[in-house]
């Protein structure tokens, strides 16, 4: 059976503007994420989603701009943008232990500060280092019980900025012999969120996720309510490259042989 997995990216942004010679703007935490599921599952999700949508006269479902009331939803009173998510949410957490969120975040500055600039070229863009990890998670799942073994699974990508090298890695652990997990990946695809469906929920995963690590730098460990009410329905399973991870995983990098973003390591995972 092919399952499939959507995903995106979600990260901090700067509202400075650009001064001519200043250093490019990197953001403090990248996160990758997304949803996992069977063909059957995502039908009956891509249906009512569709629908809502259209009742809304809503184009896609987008977390932030839903979050902050701007763009698509900037005329919508909160209590509107409240009943949305929930009756959106509400389509994913039907789906029970059908459909299973992923995702991996990364504490830039500690990568850049921790592991070395070899290292780094062997592990590669922050990105790179999550999509890497969410990919390699799922397949150790499969890998570990409850599939069979002709089970694979496709990854559908956001079209973006780092679209073109998700690809490339991706194809690049399909195809090396050192990845024992390389038989459950079918293919990678860049898609518009616009139209497919799928990569809107993982836009929500990838959006809270990202709220919650990038909070906890700041001190606040709290799991936003949105996230929250899908525990006990909907299966998680989480990772973070922080500075604890990254220190314990430092040596290993430094004493690996591989090609430049070909390294990829499955830090420990959080059920949830």
């Amino acid at each position: 059976m092919l399952f499939r997995f959507y995903c995106d990216e979600s990260h901090d942004s700067t509202n400075e503007k650009k001064v001519a010679g200043s250093p490019t703007f990197e953001p403090k935490s990248y996160v990758v994420g997304g949803f996992f599921g069977n063909q059957k599952t995502w039908e009956k999700v891509e249906l009512r989603w569709r629908r809502k949508n259209s009742l809304e006269g809503v184009e896609r479902f987008h977390a932030a701009h839903l979050n902050a009331g701007t763009w698509e939803y900037d005329d919508w009173t909160k209590a509107r943008r409240i009943r949305y998510s929930k009756e959106m949410l509400r389509i994913l957490k039907d789906q029970r232990n059908n459909l299973h969120g992923v995702s991996c975040g990364l504490y830039v500055d500690a990568y850049r500060r921790i592991i070395s600039p070899e290292g780094q070229v062997k592990m590669g863009h922050p990105y790179l280092v999550c999509f890497k990890a969410v990919v390699a998670m799922i397949a150790k799942q499969m890998d570990d019980g409850g599939f069979s073994a002709e089970d694979t699974f496709a990854v559908i990508i956001d079209r973006g900025e780092f679209a073109a090298d998700a690809v490339k890695v991706f194809y690049g652990m399909k195809n090396d012999p050192k990845f024992r997990y390389r038989h459950r990946l079918e293919i990678c695809s860049p898609e518009d969120s616009k139209c497919i469906i799928g990569l809107q929920p993982a836009d929500f995963v990838a959006y809270e996720t990202f709220k919650l690590i990038h909070g906890k730098r700041n001190g606040t460990i709290q799991i936003r309510k949105a996230l929250a009410t899908m525990f006990g329905t909907t299966g998680f399973m989480g990772c973070l490259f922080d500075d604890d991870t990254l220190n314990r995983l430092k040596r290993g990098i430094d004493d690996a042989t591989c090609i430049p973003d070909g390294m990829v390591v499955i830090p420990d995972m959080v059920p949830q």
